[in-house]
């Protein structure tokens, strides 16, 4: 099958600068054994609760809540061996955190990818603030080891194509996902392209230049007149 074309040549996956409607808070076969498991945020909603607590989509991620790992971990902070009865080893129950906490402040632990920081942020989930969910945002489990090199960058973008219609800019954007799907390499964006063939899609780009996060709304097509 063709994939639908955006007008960029291909994508380059360096380290520089389809929807998914499985569990976010299950855990894969392939993350076994991985220490460096956290929530990604994916899609923060205006207004929310995430947005308030100045939450970043694709960089951040949630690693823990009041003063505890949010996944299971078999060492210490100092590298050293966890004993299998200490509670560290077993996950947070997120879900039923948030659900038993709102209106309720809770301390979350965020680890950043593109500063490569941590920080400590309040969030207050809420039923009340008018949007979708407790906490307004879209996280999905994802490996926060060396997640800042999968990113898809713009090499050029043709005239008068969708690409160029959305405004992406070669060199200086790197397309990471949609609300739900973080692209991990250009098999991730030909899923998204192809399942929103003809339609609008909005993709969360990152601009090098500007050192920002915006949404650009792109219909992918093979009828645009190039490739």
């Amino acid at each position: 099958d063709r994939v639908p074309t955006m007008g960029n040549s291909p994508s380059d996956q360096n380290g520089e600068g389809g929807e998914n409607h499985h569990d976010p808070f299950a855990i894969d076969d392939k993350f076994d054994g991985i220490d460096t498991l956290g929530y990604r945020v994916l899609g923060v909603q205006p207004d929310s609760p995430a947005s308030a607590a100045g939450l970043v989509s694709f960089f951040d991620f949630l690693v823990g809540c009041d003063g505890r790992m949010l996944l299971g971990r078999s060492v210490d902070d100092d590298g050293n061996d966890l004993p299998e009865d200490s509670e560290e080893w077993d996950d947070v129950d997120f879900p039923a955190l948030l659900r038993d906490s709102v209106g309720r402040e809770l301390e979350m632990l965020v680890w950043n990818i593109k500063s490569q920081t941590q920080r400590l942020v309040t969030l207050t989930p809420s039923n009340a603030w008018g949007g979708t969910g407790l906490l307004g945002v879209t996280i999905r489990l994802d490996d926060y080891a060396e997640a800042d090199e999968r990113l898809v960058r713009v090499l050029s973008v043709e005239h008068g194509s969708p690409a160029a219609i959305a405004g992406l800019e070669p060199d200086d954007d790197y397309l990471l996902g949609t609300a739900s799907v973080s692209f991990r390499n250009d098999s991730d964006l030909a899923s998204v392209l192809r399942d929103n063939a003809d339609r609008v899609v909005e993709l969360y780009v990152y601009n090098t230049k500007s050192d920002v996060v915006r949404v650009v709304a792109l219909m992918p097509t093979l009828s645009w007149g190039g490739r």
